[in-house]
């Protein structure tokens, strides 16, 4: 375990979480580690609680810079990392000791340029949900991986779950003002990746904060999603269509998503935009919905449903019941 693997951490107002996430690093199996911390102009204890690690261990380096946002913070110590691999962790989310260990032996067993491990939401309450199978152990080629990141079944568009090759990151950088960043670069990263490595063992803690940018009230800034999933559409048919499924798959459920993350927050004048591009785009794409063997029966009932323009509040009922698939 001689490779030198960089650890960026965006950080910003998560002084509650800051700690375990941090101790959750520092105790690694894995050892040979460059950590970079960077305090994206935090305005509560963050910076100090970051210094105060840096010096209780010298793999730690701590940068202040002023307030730019995620990717911003990211593309930062992106520019000043100096590992052969790359992984994120969330400065509100923890992970295994065996997180990097996995995620490298992997990689370096199966020669891939890109290695992927399970996760599991978590909320303050100690409660954890799995969302993969630990059982399974894969490997892609290109192609394949490309299929199994569109579909999004065994693993997400989250960098957080990932260790990349450094020179995957050489033309790539994450787009700054924008929401849904992972989402942004994923094609990009996965458009160089030879082979691919997935193991579902829940590695890396997913924490659920009421007010994360996933979990809160609907903006217009949300339908970057739609951007960037639109470019999956157009990769596919600058090749000979061969994602064409896959890749309107990964539309139609970015697309339900946003939509019912709108109909959650429905006075408000972005959501009532939303709600009718939204409606628009489904219904562009329906052809795709109900033949798909990718999109679960649940998702199919709701789009059914957000098509025959059923209620909004009758639609957010209907998706929170379990029907087997």
């Amino acid at each position: 375990m001689n490779d030198l693997i960089s650890i960026i951490v965006p950080v910003y107002k998560v002084e509650k979480e800051l700690p375990k996430c941090l101790d959750s690093i520092l105790t690694q199996t894995y050892s040979k580690l460059e950590i970079l911390l960077i305090d994206d102009g935090s305005p509560d204890r963050c910076p100090e609680i970051c210094e105060e690690y840096a010096r209780k261990d010298d793999r730690i380096k701590v940068f202040h810079k002023v307030n730019g946002g995620l990717s911003s913070a990211r593309n930062y110590g992106l520019d000043r990392c100096t590992g052969e691999y790359i992984a994120f962790v969330d400065s509100d989310d923890w992970i295994t000791p065996d997180f990097i260990e996995t995620l490298w032996r992997n990689l370096k067993k199966e020669n891939a340029d890109l290695s992927i491990v399970g996760y599991a939401l978590a909320w303050e309450s100690g409660e954890k949900m799995p969302y993969s199978d630990e059982k399974e152990y894969l490997v892609f080629d290109k192609e394949q991986a490309i299929r199994e990141m569109m579909i999004q079944q065994r693993f997400q568009c989250m960098v957080c779950i990932k260790l990349h090759k450094k020179e995957l990151f050489k033309e790539v950088r994450f787009p700054e003002g924008k929401l849904f960043e992972d989402a942004a670069i994923t094609l990009d990263i996965f458009k160089q990746c030879e082979r691919v490595v997935f193991c579902g063992k829940p590695l890396y803690m997913y924490y659920q904060r009421a007010e994360s940018i996933v979990n809160s009230g609907f903006g217009k800034k949300k339908l970057d999603m739609l951007k960037y999933s639109e470019g999956m559409i157009e990769y596919s048919n600058e090749n000979n269509k061969i994602y064409d499924i896959e890749a309107h798959t990964f539309y139609l459920q970015a697309a339900l998503m946003l939509i019912l993350q709108a109909y959650n927050d429905p006075d408000n004048s972005d959501s009532q935009y939303a709600m009718k591009y939204i409606y628009g785009e489904i219904k562009k794409y329906k052809k795709y919905i109900f033949h798909n063997p990718y999109i679960q029966t649940r998702r199919k009932i709701v789009m059914l449903a957000i098509l025959m323009k059923v209620s909004p509040k009758i639609i957010n009922k209907l998706w929170k019941v379990k029907v087997n698939h």
